[in-house]
């Protein structure tokens, strides 16, 4: 694990998780962009994926000196838990990519799917050329992106994703007896602020 980060892990809970904060992150995409700079690849356009690689992405863009950002929105999801083979797209790109070299982005290379398929889509596209880029890479991913910053295992909390976080990982706790205090103190460490966990937490995590 990048040595930058910090393995949480909890009693009664089998899964262990890195929470990066927005200053890790930040940090994590200066890394990524060092890598690229230094090898021989230029862009046009940077392509960030929907929505995990929009708040890093103006970070990265702005280290590489490149203009050009758009994004491209993918799901595998057609109902509550019904999951596609193939994703749609549901937000395509605004401009012709035809013989440009496209940095595609994401926050985390998890199954790689998602990569995979807009990699070939971008290309259909009229790409010249399509090189990948993660903040984070997991080992299960189908593609090992051409550049990323740091190789996990654990679970990732985005400090973005708050309430996305309590009412998944938040909600499992409660249901295994974890009191709402807990909760409270587990997201605090998790490096959230006190106040929004707590709001949050009372007024959608417990009401529900």
């Amino acid at each position: 694990m990048h040595p930058s980060l910090t393995l949480h892990t909890f009693e009664n809970d089998s899964i262990s998780y890195v929470a990066p904060t927005w200053e890790e992150l930040h940090a994590l995409a200066f890394e990524m962009a060092q890598q690229i700079r230094a090898s021989d690849h230029s862009f046009d356009r940077v392509v960030t994926l929907a929505k995990g690689g929009w708040p890093m992405s103006r970070s990265l863009a702005d280290f590489l000196e490149v203009s050009e950002v758009q994004s491209l929105g993918l799901s595998f999801y057609k109902g509550v838990n019904e999951r596609k083979a193939k994703p749609t797209v549901y937000q395509d790109l605004p401009v012709n990519i035809m013989g440009e070299h496209i940095l595609l982005f994401d926050d985390v290379a998890d199954t790689g799917e998602s990569l995979l398929f807009a990699t070939e889509y971008l290309k259909e596209r009229g790409a010249a050329s399509v090189t990948t880029a993660t903040v984070f890479y997991k080992e299960r991913s189908q593609i090992v992106p051409d550049f990323f910053s740091a190789q996990v295992a654990e679970w990732i909390i985005f400090p973005y994703e708050l309430v996305e976080s309590l009412k998944d990982i938040g909600t499992r706790w409660l249901t295994d007896s974890i009191s709402p205090d807990e909760v409270i103190s587990r997201f605090i460490t998790l490096q959230f602020p006190e106040n929004q966990v707590r709001y949050f937490v009372e007024t959608a995590l417990l009401v529900e």
